[in-house]
Formats: structure tokens, C-alpha cells, sequence
């Protein structure tokens, strides 16, 4: 399980070059120019960390997750894809929040080993895939003589898009988590699941 979520992390080193601050409404800004327009901010963010030798810092890396990165991610759809098929489960236990604080205390943790690794790769934002309810956006980030292939699902949600899971180099982290606790949504107690995805988490 520690081995995987550790993978899952290097997997998503160039991921949060793509969430940032302003929230455009969905009806009026397509998948595309929503993802390029929270790209272009945040690494202006990035940048101005990294001039300033703030990336180390896990206060400031923090603050940049919080204000920019987890306010465009749909907690609840992203939950129900990782616990799947215990979701229900958890609900009718009253713990759906608890689960939802573990699965964001996870990727907040990932994104500080990403944000951290950030060095000023260029990145460029593809065309949307659009379905009638969702999209998905692929970001092309470059580091070094390689490139990762970065796809967004989002969605329009009360007006604004939300990312309710995403992939990298086409691994998908709802599935690979979803397979990393596969033991765990096999058994009986509701904790051990949520613990299993976060095990730093208090799912009391």
C-alpha cells in the first residue's frame, strides 16, 4: 500500500501545474480555456515560490495547495470513485466526511512532493474531449528530454468546472488508488477502509 501510494506521487510530479486560483463560470469558459487559463496562474504562482526559495516550505506549499488546487476538486465524486463499491457503505455509517478529509489529506500530501519538485517545466494545454457530461483535458509537461501526458476530467458542477478524477501517463488515480485498498474494501470496518487511504487520517 506505501509503495504504491509512493509511486502514485512521483506518477503525479507534473500534475498541479493546472489548478489555480479564479473560478470562471463553466457555462461561459469551455473545459480547454478553463484548465489553460488556472495553468497560466499557477505557474506564475509556482514561479514567484520558486524565485523566492519558498517551495521547501511546507506552510507556503500549503497555502498554495489550499487556495489553488483543492477548491477545483470535486471531494465528494472523487471519493465515491476511490471507495467504490463501499461508498454507500460509508455514507450510511455517517462517515462520508471523514472519508472525504482522508482522500484530500492524501492528495494534499502528494501535492506538496509535486509542488516541491517544481523546477519551471513548460508545459501546453491540449484540445478537450467533451462528452455531454464531462470533459477531459490533457496537459503535455515537459521535464527534462521527457514529457508526461496529464489528463483532466472535469465537469461542470453549480456553475463551475470541477475535477472529479484525472490520470497521468495513463494511470488513473482513482482506479489505482481504488486497487491499492482492494483488501481493505473487502472487509467489514468502515475505518480500516478510510484509514487504508490515508493513514494519518482520524476516521473517528
Amino acid at each position: 500500500m506505501k509503495h504504491c501510494l509512493i509511486s502514485i506521487r512521483h506518477l503525479i510530479i507534473a500534475l498541479l501545474l493546472v489548478c489555480s486560483t479564479g473560478s470562471p463560470a463553466a457555462q461561459d469558459t469551455g473545459a480547454k480555456a478553463y484548465i489553460s487559463q488556472l495553468a497560466v496562474q499557477l505557474q506564475q504562482a509556482l514561479q514567484t515560490g520558486l524565485e523566492k526559495n519558498l517551495l521547501d516550505n511546507d506552510q507556503h506549499l500549503d497555502q498554495i495547495i489550499d487556495e489553488n488546487i483543492l477548491p477545483y476538486v470535486d471531494p465528494a465524486l472523487l471519493s465515491k470513485r476511490i471507495f467504490h463499491p463501499r461508498w454507500e457503505d460509508i455514507i450510511a455509517a455517517g462517515k462520508q466526511l471523514q472519508a472525504q478529509t482522508a482522500v484530500i489529506s492524501s492528495l494534499r500530501r502528494t501535492y506538496r512532493i509535486a509542488l516541491r519538485s517544481y523546477n519551471g517545466q513548460p508545459f501546453s494545454v491540449g484540445d478537450s474531449r467533451d462528452t455531454p457530461n464531462y470533459s477531459v483535458v490533457r496537459i503535455t509537461v515537459q521535464t527534462g528530454q521527457n514529457a508526461h501526458l496529464l489528463d483532466f476530467a472535469v465537469r461542470p458542477t453549480e456553475g463551475d468546472w470541477k475535477v472529479f478524477d484525472l490520470s497521468v501517463d495513463g494511470v488513473v488515480l482513482s482506479k489505482t488508488l481504488n486497487g491499492a485498498i482492494h483488501q481493505e474494501l473487502s472487509g467489514d470496518s468502515i475505518d480500516a477502509i478510510i484509514s487504508a487511504i490515508n493513514p494519518q487520517s482520524d476516521s473517528q
